[in-house]
Formats: C-alpha cells, sequence, structure tokens
C-alpha cells in the first residue's frame, strides 16, 4: 500500500492500544483499565507481527501519533481544544475520542481481513492527500424518502420493503427514538407506509403492523407476508416470525427457539444481541440469514455480522465459520437477496460506504464495489423489472430517512474524494460525463438544496470534462456532512 494511507495506519494503531472500551445502543460507557507491563509487551509484540504482515502486502505502516503531527494539529484543536490536544499527546484516547480522531482523518475505516470467501474490505484508490474510490457502475437513481418527525412519526429507520398484489409497495420501518436529534415519546414499534408510483412517495399508515422493538425482515412467501424480528429479553434476544395474508394485520407464529447468543464466532463464543435479520431463499432451496451484532464484546467498532442457515426459514443454525466482520466493522445491517435473476446479492456496510458484492451460493463473492454512503439497505426486485434499493441514512438536526432508489445504468462516472477535515464539515466529488448544471448536492434527511440554504455552499471546479464539487454546510452539528449526496443529471444519479 502506498505511503499515502499513513493517516489511517496511525489511526488504526491508536485504536489497537485502546480496543478495551465497551458501548451500548443508547450511551457509550469508557472503563479505564489498568495495563500491566507484561500485557503492553504482549501488545508491542502482535503490533510487531502485524507489521511484518502489512510489509509484506506492500504496506507501509506508520507508527506516529496524530497528537504529534503538526499536520493534523489545526482539526485536532478544534475537535478536542488546546488543552485536551496537548494532553492527548502523551496519553491514550477514550473510547468517545478515538471516533472523533477519525473526523481528523476521514473516517474510521478497519485495516482487517474479512474470513475466507468474503472479499476485502473496502479500500479506494490513493491520491496526494486524499483518498478516492469511484463508485459502482451499479448506478443508483434517486426516487423519494420518508423523513423522521413527519406526519407525527418518530425517528424512521430500517426499511423493509415488499410488493402487494395490486402493485403497490409496502415499507416496514421501526418508528423510534433518537436522542441525538431530540426525537423522543415514540412507541419503538413497526410501522408502515404505501406507494402507489414506484416509490417515490409514500403514504403513512396508521397504527403499528409488527409489535416488537427491534427492526424486521419482511418478505412475501406463498401470498403471505412473513416477518422476522427479535424479542428482547434480559437473558438474550429470540428470534420471532410474524406472519400476515393481508400485509397488514400480523399473527405471532411459534418458531423453534433461536436466541442471539447461538450465533457464536469460531471459537464458540457467543456473539453480541444482533440488529434486523436479512433473510433469502438461495438456489438450492435452503435459506440463509445475516444479522449484524449491535454490540461487539471484542471492542468498539468490532461488529460483526451473525450467518445461520435454515432448510425451511423456520429452524435456524448458526454457521461461525462464515461470520464475518470485526477488524472491519459491520457498521449496520447488512443485505443478503436471491435477486429475479437468480444472482445472490449482498451489501455490507461500512463506515464509508455500502459494499456490493454478488455470487450464486452464498460462499463465493465477486469482487467489491462501492455504494453510496448509507446503512441497513434492502433490495427488492419488482414484477416490472425494476430494481430497487431502500437504505437510509442520519442527519443530527431532524433524525434518519428512509431513501429510496432504483438501480440503473448511465454515462456517468462518480468518484468520492476523502480529504482531511476541515473546521466547516465539507464533500468532495469527481463527476465525468456530466455538466455543471447537471448536478445538485442535497440534504435528503432535511430535505433541502445546499446551494440555496444559508450557511451551506456548493462549489463545482471544471476541468477538462471533469467537473469536481465541493459541499460544505456550517450549520451541520457533525464533523462530516450528513445524508448530503449528489443528484446528476435527470437521472438524479446519487454520488
Amino acid at each position: 500500500m502506498k505511503q499515502k494511507r499513513i493517516i489511517l495506519l496511525a489511526l488504526a494503531l491508536i485504536l489497537t492500544m485502546c480496543s478495551n472500551n465497551s458501548t451500548t445502543e443508547i450511551v457509550e460507557s469508557v472503563e479505564d483499565v489498568e495495563v500491566k507491563q507484561s500485557q503492553q509487551e504482549n501488545t508491542q509484540e502482535d503490533r510487531e507481527e502485524s507489521s511484518q504482515k502489512e510489509q509484506i502486502q506492500g504496506q507501509q505502516p506508520q507508527n506516529n501519533n496524530p497528537f504529534l503531527d503538526p499536520g493534523f494539529a489545526d482539526c485536532l484543536i478544534n475537535e478536542f481544544g488546546e488543552d485536551r490536544y496537548k494532553e492527548l499527546q502523551n496519553e491514550r484516547p477514550t473510547a468517545e475520542e478515538e471516533q472523533r480522531i477519525g473526523n481528523c482523518m476521514g473516517g474510521l475505516q478497519g485495516q482487517g481481513q474479512p474470513p475466507p470467501g468474503q472479499g476485502q474490505p473496502p479500500l479506494g484508490q490513493e491520491t496526494l492527500g486524499s483518498n478516492e474510490t469511484t463508485l459502482s457502475s451499479i448506478h443508483l437513481s434517486y426516487l423519494g424518502s420518508i423523513r423522521s418527525k413527519l406526519n407525527g412519526l418518530g425517528n424512521v429507520a430500517d426499511a423493509s420493503i415488499v410488493e402487494m398484489n395490486d402493485g403497490r409497495l409496502r415499507v416496514y420501518f421501526k418508528n423510534g427514538n433518537e436522542p441525538q436529534a431530540n426525537i423522543g415519546g415514540f412507541d419503538n414499534l413497526i410501522h408502515s407506509a404505501v406507494s402507489s408510483d414506484g416509490g417515490r412517495t409514500w403514504t403513512i399508515e396508521e397504527g403499528v403492523r409488527v409489535p416488537v422493538d427491534s427492526p424486521i425482515e419482511a418478505l412475501v412467501i406463498d401470498n403471505k407476508v412473513i416477518a422476522w424480528g427479535w424479542e428482547k429479553s434480559p437473558t438474550g434476544d429470540t428470534l420471532v416470525r410474524y406472519e400476515s395474508d393481508d400485509g397488514f394485520n400480523f399473527s405471532k407464529v411459534e418458531i423453534p427457539l433461536f436466541e442471539s447468543r447461538d450465533c457464536k464466532d469460531t471459537e464458540g463464543n457467543p456473539m453480541g444481541n444482533l440488529g434486523d435479520p436479512s433473510v433469502t431463499k438461495l438456489n438450492d432451496g435452503s435459506w440463509l440469514m445475516h444479522a449484524q451484532e449491535l454490540v461487539s464484546p471484542t471492542g468498539d467498532f468490532n461488529r460483526r455480522a451473525c450467518v445461520a442457515t435454515s432448510p425451511d426459514n423456520i429452524t435456524w443454525t448458526s454457521q461461525p465459520d462464515r461470520m464475518y466482520g470485526g477488524e472491519e466493522d459491520v457498521t449496520t445491517n447488512p443485505a443478503i437477496k436471491l435477486n429475479s435473476s437468480g444472482v445472490i446479492e449482498w451489501i455490507w456496510p461500512t463506515f464509508n460506504f455500502m459494499v456490493y458484492r454478488s455470487g450464486n451460493d452464498g460462499f463465493t463473492w465477486s469482487e467489491p464495489e462501492y455504494l453510496v454512503s448509507a446503512g441497513d439497505p434492502d433490495f427488492l426486485d419488482l414484477s416490472n423489472g425494476t430494481k430497487l434499493l431502500a437504505f437510509g441514512n442520519f442527519g443530527p438536526r431532524s433524525g434518519s430517512a428512509l431513501i429510496f432508489a432504483k438501480r440503473i445504468t448511465s454515462n456517468y462516472k462518480i468518484t468520492v474524494v476523502e480529504t482531511m477535515k476541515t473546521s466547516i464539515p465539507s464533500k468532495t466529488w469527481k463527476v465525468e460525463g456530466a455538466r455543471a448544471d447537471d448536478v445538485k448536492v442535497v440534504n435528503i434527511c432535511l430535505d433541502i438544496d445546499l446551494a440555496d440554504t444559508p450557511g451551506a455552499s456548493v462549489e463545482i471546479k471544471e476541468n477538462n470534462g471533469l467537473l469536481e464539487v465541493t459541499a460544505s454546510d456550517s450549520n451541520e452539528t457533525f464533523f462530516n456532512l450528513s445524508c448530503v449526496y449528489i443528484l446528476v443529471g435527470p437521472e438524479q444519479v446519487m454520488g
């Protein structure tokens, strides 16, 4: 790997030194742990061994503390304050501070390798002073969204979409609370909305669809809507199944016991509680489930995904050898789905991108392709041939949005440019095949065009047919621009 990766390698070193922190779903707590001299020596030996492996792979590890690097000084002082900046030159950052360090280094990116058959973690193409990642030729054409706090909703998240017999779409989602956006007082249960125009506009339906306080996966099987979720318990979450003849009224169906702790790693240790299961039928008639670990017992930002199989979508068995993630964080719930052409499609959401792969058997996968930054994706192939993708994103000023797009091909080429963070949150893209007036930058969670927003700006530079688009927003309360996308052309291709 080139010398330009030293920023991320320095961050990876800090995260390795500080891997004894734990988090919960709502608040992050930090526990200081005494580290004995012998443990320090073991850690140093592990680092040296890891460093040797990286060098074999062509990487050049760097052991510098970023708080001692003048190149990061302005950003880190702005992020932590001058006093804390000086303290962190000589002491370990907390878990919360580890995440904030990433704000000055292009975000947290794990350096681990997924297990055999799962492909490689996402790494972009490097350029001087930045990291560039060209998005997949599977372009996403923006259709519409459902935003939090509309029609009496709370924080909307975790979409699961089905097509009904009359051609309408129904999306199921969690109607929850979100302290970061000051959204509270909601039931945290599964609600729904319907669309009669292919996902462009949505009407919220009254009442609760499924009375579970976890996200769900919904599939149409034998003319019924089947929904899976988790029933929470102090002793461990239990997989539950609900069925509906009309997609509106659901009843719980008893299934053999499968608890989140039944998902184990290769050493037989149980994983943490799990997010909404993504379930699909395979070409051989068996069933496959992927589910994200909400909080990993192995450390912060080390979340993994459980893989389980079933002969009948009722009885489930964990497959520890197929678990993935850990060193490369599974940031939100993954998606796995057999499409209408018999191809299994898989999205592994990471910090910066949704990483897409495909295969035929659930074991062997294509090389990774990179989709826009988002979380909790869900595939749906419609009867008319349209291929939908639903996903979510979050903004601290407004809460989340459910975003709906269809897959198309186009002549555009969109590259995401990750650069050093500045005092005003910003984001940069490079676009080929479009004119400047074909491009706009929007915050979907807020439903605003940044070019028309006080305190925000969009700058477009053109050089030999290549557009460089930089958006910034001084109103943003996160260090990164949240829920902000570029839309290109009349197709509104997302980047």
